[in-house]
């Protein structure tokens, strides 16, 4: 950077914002020429800054990208690992499971993305429920957010198809900018952080002070101040103020964002409510204009849905008054209708109430007396019998604690008249080793201290405290033996199972957290167990790297085994579908009677169709209900050559439904290599740190697992670009576009076979 921007830098106190360097020499020559002040050259870098962070977009539209991430879905209660692919080439976003396109949403119905604590986020969606998504790491959600971002801003600043392609987009116009403080952490670790808010059409964008974006040649690391971008546009967003002069909450439907307006050095307390309520009402019509955007747009689609009209107001003497009506013919009738003048209605006579006297309640008495005779059977059975208590002999059998079973225990009234009150007239013998094999509970020796611990405060939120408190109590480890455990690869080693490494990611300390710990200065045992216990978290460097690595470790070689036998499936479909000539000739049949129709219907000829023509077949019906295209098709075949008939049994693959494509397994491999990167990376680092032999072991088995999963991974590549070399081979044979689903393509030829096939046996028969 030139000396004059340092200069700059140091009398603000602000870094300057990464620009070009072209960018930079016109802002120093006109602060040379006085054309501007240092302060005005520096807002001059942020707008400019904001403009390079919002052409992102058209970055990424232009290079045709695609992303693949490996995320964690929420559903039912449970986390699913899932493929997030962001394709720019179709402007889709698609959720993977093993190969298995489970959900595809156009760019165009992506409503919101939500922050949440740790790597968790939410994306909204149009007329679907949200995605609740865990990024594997804190740079996997940045990377994620920040593309999510770049579509909405797009849904909100459409690109016009009028304009000219070499023109640069239009930076979208500033409502209101100036520094804020966000409210960041719990109520335990509060505190104000300061931010420069940009108000844009639809969004809020808050950078944090001396950002800077990472350029694409250099490798940054990942910090967590990122900026900040709380969307407007779903029309879910509504903004209130406070008692105090300078504070606002903005509301959305994930997360609430308490600000507060600096107080300079030369403001007083009615520039700040003044500031503050500048602030309140520019949001505040962002809020409301895209409610009433929102609610139109679904106003519209139940009507498009429903098929009702819009009504449409009509001039008033569009019709004429209609004429008076003709009076009745009979008026006789009218009149006998009449009631005499006469007539008084008379009331009803009400019905006196009856009246018991002490002397009918009692007559079912002796009844009563005879159902409760001794003779008669009880109402209700008592409960099976209880056992009498269980001998104690030996001393040992004393200390073993057992699980309880809970009784459904009889009052002392009626044990007086059961069977119970006479005893047991015999001693029972029971084997009380067995039982204690069964039933018997083993303390785990930190959780001692958890029943007398309950009354302590806890320092950690009530509701993680909660849920952690109940993965200790099936975790065997010790806290001190926790740090030397994630060192250890395998789980035959002595390791961690893959359950408790997932849930132990799900737990990890926050920096809020770390924070809030580390300025505790009480004793240790004195706190709850959940807080000794995330203490220690605290206290372990690179918890979070540890733990993703065991879980990628874990998590590889049962990923590459699942691909194994999808892939080799579609190599085999690809295959058969290229040497089946047969399968070629029946379309020609299909080619040929369909111009035949086609001719005698009007229409001209045509040299060839596309394979989403054969699900049609079975639509177009004959003189006869039953007898269909497809009918007409078999009957041909098997009149001219039966031999082409059975030309499904060379393509044994179609028989089934295709589940997983071609597109999510390229995904779903793609994320393998991403991931193996990552452990490489992670085992350079480790090698840097310099941590001497105390992990000698762990290193070895690093290293080995490393060679193993590269020779595995290359040779599942292969794999896949043979897969998709084949495909495209496919797609050429017959015509198809180059970026068709194998999905959609293999679903028309198996549907195809299947009706084929079920027709073949009816005639033949």
């Amino acid at each position: 950077m030139p000396q004059t921007f340092k200069r700059m830098e140091g009398k603000t106190g602000v870094p300057l914002p990464q620009l070009s360097n072209e960018m930079q020499l016109d802002i120093m020559h006109k602060v040379k020429n006085g054309e501007l002040s240092i302060d005005d050259a520096l807002d001059l870098a942020r707008r400019d800054r904001q403009q390079l962070l919002q052409k992102s977009f058209d970055t990424e539209e232009k290079q045709a990208l695609q992303y693949n991430f490996s995320v964690h879905k929420l559903g039912g209660y449970r986390w699913q690992k899932r493929v997030l692919q962001i394709d720019f080439n179709t402007k889709m976003m698609c959720s993977i499971e093993r190969g298995i396109v489970k959900r595809q949403f156009p760019f165009t119905e992506v409503k919101n993305c939500h922050d949440a604590s740790g790597s968790k986020f939410t994306v909204s969606f149009k007329g679907h429920h949200d995605y609740e998504l865990e990024a594997m790491s804190p740079q996997d959600k940045q990377k994620i957010m920040e593309l999510i971002h770049q579509i909405i801003y797009r849904n909100i600043h459409p690109v016009d198809t009028l304009e000219e392609p070499s023109k640069p987009p239009a930076s979208p116009t500033q409502l209101h900018e100036g520094q804020l403080l966000l409210q960041r952490g719990g109520l335990a670790s509060c505190k104000w952080k300061m931010y420069d808010a940009h108000l844009y059409t639809g969004q809020l964008t808050l950078l944090p002070i001396g950002y800077r974006p990472a350029s694409n040649d250099t490798d940054v690391p990942f910090t967590p101040s990122q900026p900040l971008v709380i969307h407007l546009s779903d029309g879910n967003a509504s903004v209130e103020t406070l008692r105090s002069s300078d504070t606002f909450i903005l509301l959305t439907n994930q997360n609430e964002f308490h600000f507060r307006v600096p107080m300079g050095e030369q403001m007083n307390t009615e520039d700040t409510r003044s500031e503050r309520d500048t602030w309140v009402k520019a949001i505040d019509k962002q809020c409301v204009d895209w409610k009433r955007k929102s609610q139109y747009e679904n106003i519209h689609k139940e009507d498009l849905h429903s098929g009702h009209m819009v009504p449409v107001m009509l001039p008033q003497n569009l019709f004429k008054p209609l004429p008076a009506p003709v009076p009745f013919p009979f008026p006789e009738a009218a009149l006998a209708l009449k009631p005499s003048p006469d007539f008084k209605p008379q009331p009803r006579p009400r019905k006196k109430p009856q009246v018991f006297s002490s002397e009918s309640r009692s007559e079912p008495a002796p009844q009563l007396k005879q159902s409760q005779s001794p003779t008669s059977p009880p109402a209700l059975v008592p409960p099976p019998p209880l056992p009498p208590p269980l001998p104690m002999k030996k001393k040992k059998s004393q200390l073993m604690r057992t699980k309880a079973f809970h009784w459904d225990l009889l009052s002392k009234e009626k044990i007086v008249k059961s069977v119970w009150a006479r005893g047991s007239p015999r001693e029972i013998e029971i084997d009380t080793k067995r039982l204690c094999e069964q039933f018997g509970v083993k303390d785990s020796g930190h959780f001692s201290n958890s029943e007398s611990s309950n009354h302590v405060e806890i320092m950690l939120s009530v509701k993680i405290a909660h849920n952690f408190n109940i993965f200790l109590k099936s975790f065997p480890v010790q806290p001190k033996e926790l740090k030397d455990k994630l060192f250890i690869v395998n789980e035959g080693d002595g390791g961690l199972s893959d359950e408790h490494i997932t849930s132990l990611r799900r737990y990890v300390p926050t920096a809020d957290d770390i924070e809030m710990y580390k300025s505790y200065k009480g004793d240790v045992n004195e706190l709850h167990i959940v807080d000794q216990y995330m203490m220690e978290l605290c206290n372990i460097p690179y918890l979070s790297t540890q733990l993703d690595l065991l879980l990628t470790l874990r998590e590889l070689p049962i990923s590459m085994d699942d691909l194994k036998p999808l892939i080799s499936q579609k190599i085999h479909m690809c295959q058969q579908l290229w040497g089946c000539e047969a399968f070629v000739c029946v379309l020609e049949y299909l080619l040929t009677i369909g111009n035949y129709l086609n001719q005698h219907a009007g229409k001209e000829k045509a040299k060839g169709f596309r394979l989403s023509s054969l699900t049609k077949l079975m639509q177009l019906r004959g003189n006869e209900r039953k007898f269909t295209l497809m009918h007409a098709l078999v009957e041909q075949i098997m009149l001219h050559e039966p031999r082409l008939a059975t030309f499904f049994r060379e393509l044994a693959e179609f028989e089934t439904v295709p589940g997983a494509s071609i597109k999510g397994l390229t995904a779903e491999v793609d994320v393998l290599k991403n991931e193996l990167q990552k452990v490489i990376q992670y085992r350079k680092t480790y090698k840097g740190k310099n941590l001497g032999s105390q992990h000698t072991k762990f290193t070895k088995d690093l290293k080995a697992s490393i060679e193993k999963y590269e020779a595995d991974l290359n040779h599942l590549t292969k794999r896949c670009d043979e897969m998709r070399k084949l495909y495209t081979d496919i797609l050429v044979k017959f015509g198809e576009p180059l970026n068709q689903d194998s999905q959609e393509v293999f679903g028309w030829v198996c549907q195809f076979i299947n009706e084929f096939k079920r027709i073949h046996s009816e005639l033949t028969r």
